[in-house]
């Protein structure tokens, strides 16, 4: 796994600085200073989606209370938002 590159300047952005600016619309590469956009166009962007009906099933295979369903749910809410940085890629502008 590895953090976006700048479009522009192709260096590398740390996790912390990809962390600050992933919930921007335009996000400014701390090295060349230009706009950059998330890239909607990744492909696999929806594979985290597949992770609710498998939860599910396994909540319901291993007869988890409404509270262990809540608590893994929790769980995995954080990890995907954590992992945001790992899977955001950078395009410019007007692409």
């Amino acid at each position: 796994m590895h953090t976006p590159e700048c479009s522009y300047c192709g260096e590398k952005w740390s996790y912390g600085q990809t962390f600050k600016q992933v919930f921007k619309i335009r996000m400014i590469c701390p090295h060349c200073g230009k706009e950059n956009y998330y890239d909607a166009n990744k492909k696999g962007g929806w594979l985290p989606l597949l992770a609710i009906p498998i939860f599910l099933g396994l909540a319901i295979l291993l007869n988890l209370s409404s509270t262990g369903i809540i608590l893994i749910g929790c769980l995995l809410m954080i990890l995907h938002i954590l992992t945001i940085p790992y899977r955001t890629r950078l395009q410019k502008a007007g692409k």
